[in-house]
């Protein structure tokens, strides 16, 4: 028998969509399809509501399993990185860092500490070339990149739509922030119809509402004409058939946590592209005029021109959308948990 802890964000019993939590869901229903692996879950969710439950959880987790998995964000980082460090020093514990977002570097420049424990760790998994590269940079040695898969269908290419008229729907899905870029998104398609004199485009937003964010967002859609709707939030399992419907995924984020978005991830598994910001890995998913719009780039240098230039270009749409799918494969698990397992599996000391 395998026994391997996963300690990170499973959010108890309630329904969180946040990237955190969705990517430590997707690890435990892969791994725990392993014949002969016994998983332990370790949820972070209860810091805040059963501290107690935690702590035993948690040292239950320790002692149980030789392989350990974390997926833990700032505050975590803060309790775990020296606990799970010293069980590798003192128990020869296997510690394995599943990274969240891509703001790991600047935890490392501010908490020097961490370069020891992430040297310390078996391996630190990253989403992004880029940030693997940006670790090295921080002396971070043991770095390979797995990126954040969705076990999710794929659309057929005989499901795309080949054809689009106005009003072309246009959507986000990512959770309803400033940093997420939702007012650029609103201010885009108000600016195009309002210069048309009509409503060439819609905008549709699904996404939790932060709650600090929700008193704005409620007086900006108040003000907002009927080309803007808040949609709510949808179940991980109806993402792909809510997503496909639409001619394009805004993604106008400038979120400083920002890591291989899986707004991106799931667009692709749709067959939509995406236009966002160029910012931090967004371009390493994104290829310019390929699968989507990174501007400012050579397509578009704002979210307006990048709008106007995929309405231009619907001539060419399925030929993106079709990109599209070609891109989602690299997104799927497959291969991905194939590396994780053998990881685990060959590590004998």
């Amino acid at each position: 028998m395998k026994n391997v802890t996963i300690i990170g964000h499973f959010g108890g019993d309630e329904v969180f969509t946040d990237g955190q939590t969705v990517k430590t869901q997707n690890l435990y229903k892969e791994l725990v399809k392993q014949p002969g692996w016994k998983i332990t879950k370790v949820d972070t969710y209860y810091n805040n509501k059963n501290t107690l439950k935690l702590v035993i959880d948690t040292i239950k987790g320790i002692f149980k399993s030789k392989d350990i998995i974390a997926l833990v964000s700032g505050n975590g980082m803060k309790v775990y990185f020296p606990m799970l460090y010293l069980c590798h020093k003192l128990f020869n514990k296997r510690i394995y860092h599943d990274v969240i977002g891509g703001n790991l570097p600047e935890y490392v420049a501010k908490y020097p500490k961490y370069q020891k424990y992430l040297n310390g760790f078996k391996m630190n998994w990253v989403e992004t070339e880029k940030l693997k590269k940006e670790l090295k940079e921080c002396g971070i040695n043991n770095v390979e990149v797995i990126p954040n898969f969705r076990r999710l269908k794929p659309v057929k290419c005989r499901e795309l739509n080949a054809c689009y008229s106005e009003p072309y729907r246009f959507c986000t899905f990512s959770r309803v922030t400033k940093e997420k870029g939702i007012e650029d998104a609103i201010a885009g398609i108000e600016n195009i119809n309002r210069k048309f004199e009509k409503q060439i485009c819609t905008l549709d937003i699904y996404g939790c509402v932060d709650p600090a964010y929700k008193t704005s967002f409620d007086k900006i859609l108040e003000k907002s004409t009927g080309a803007i709707k808040y949609k709510g939030v949808i179940n991980s399992n109806k993402s792909i058939d809510t997503l496909k419907k639409y001619y394009c995924v805004l993604f106008p984020t400038h979120w400083i946590g920002e890591g291989s978005a899986g707004t991106i991830c799931e667009s692709f598994i749709a067959g939509v592209p995406v236009i966002a910001t160029d910012w931090r890995f967004n371009s390493e998913m994104i290829s310019d005029g390929y699968n989507g719009i990174i501007y400012p780039g050579k397509s578009a240098t704002t979210l307006e021109s990048a709008i106007l230039w995929v309405i231009d270009h619907n001539g060419q749409m399925i030929d993106i959308k079709k990109n599209c799918l070609e891109s989602a494969e690299y997104y799927l698990p497959q291969k991905h948990i194939k590396s994780i397992v053998e990881t685990l599996e060959n590590d004998n000391d």
